[in-house]
């Protein structure tokens, strides 16, 4: 199977940079990062500047592929378009961008989630606007119908 490779110009990583500097200054914000679905991360944001940046853009690629494989496989389809993850300090949202692009962003407990959600969906605009097409390669699918009929037969081996 192959994937797409997100290329993009100096200046539009500068942009997407800027972009996320700027929503890191509102208040309350503690991260943002955008990175693609296989765990790649593209820019980020750290307001403490000493978090593990590859091992959140690969665990948040995780979270929202998990969360799209689960939809299909209860019977919808790979459409999630918002996770919000509500911790006893802070609140976690990731939201997709375009097919293949997410943008994880934490605040404190104290901002209101609908400022959140608001701040987020106008940053996809605003991310979708600069990378263009590119943000809609779609994903590749988490579990093929395959590797399910392949590992159903393995584990009927073991019983």
């Amino acid at each position: 199977m192959t994937q797409t490779q997100l290329v993009l110009s100096k200046t539009q990583l500068a942009t997407l940079g800027s972009d996320l500097s700027q929503l890191g200054r509102q208040h309350g914000v503690r991260f943002a990062i955008l990175g693609d679905l296989s765990g790649q991360d593209i820019a980020f944001w750290d307001a403490l500047g000493d978090s593990d940046i590859a091992s959140i853009a690969a665990l948040a690629a995780g979270d929202l592929m998990a969360t799209l494989e689960l939809g299909r496989m209860l019977g919808g389809e790979r459409a999630c378009n918002l996770i919000v993850q509500e911790h006893d300090e802070q609140t976690v949202l990731i939201a997709r961008v375009g097919q293949s692009l997410f943008l994880l962003l934490a605040t404190a407990r104290d901002v209101p989630l609908g400022w959140s959600r608001l701040a987020i969906k106008r940053a996809v605009e605003r991310i979708v606007k600069i990378v263009g097409p590119m943000a809609d390669t779609p994903p590749p699918p988490a579990v093929t119908d395959d590797f399910e009929s392949k590992f159903a037969a393995q584990l009927n081996t073991i019983w």
